[in-house]
């Protein structure tokens, strides 16, 4: 428990130093939410890193500069929403103008991205993982900074398994 404390103190901290996204609103509006969990690693926690997305051999890579990593999960049976009206109103905090979905070649409909950048150079990256029924936990994963990425289907997978160990 003091561990959580501390890890949410320095994230408090040190995320009073950076500047305002247009997305914190999505995760302005569902904080102190019943069924609501986030937290924020800073910059300050970590520097510029590299992300290795696979391991045979082929792998791409999320490169540059990182400058935060939010993360929120959502539990139905807490809250007042269901698992996609909470995704739908999550990704509906998002400027449209500002903010485009990434049209895969994945299949899967388990997760959508929404990018702020160009084609291969972002500033903002969010993946919004839906699991297979509506009452079950539905996540947010949020990458911040200066980085590009070469293979985002591989980041979508990234945001998945980050969700998955956020679940267990």
């Amino acid at each position: 428990m003091k561990t959580i404390l501390i890890f949410f103190m320095l994230g408090i901290l040190t995320g009073i130093t950076h500047a305002q996204s247009k997305s914190d609103k999505m995760y302005d509006t569902f904080a102190g939410n019943e069924g609501i969990t986030s937290f924020t690693f800073t910059k300050n926690m970590f520097d510029a890193f590299n992300i290795n997305l696979g391991d045979d051999g082929s792998e791409k890579n999320v490169t540059g500069d990182l400058h935060r990593i939010r993360f929120m999960s959502y539990n139905p049976e807490k809250g007042d929403l269901s698992g996609y009206a909470f995704l739908k109103k999550a990704i509906g905090c998002l400027p449209k103008v500002s903010y485009k979905k990434y049209e895969g070649t994945d299949e899967d409909d388990d997760a959508e991205i929404w990018l702020l950048g160009g084609k291969t150079r972002f500033s903002e990256c969010h993946i919004f993982v839906k699991n297979e029924t509506d009452n079950q936990l539905q996540f947010v994963v949020s990458f911040y900074g200066d980085f590009v990425v070469n293979d985002l289907e591989k980041l979508k997978k990234t945001g998945r398994n980050f969700s998955e160990k956020g679940n267990k």
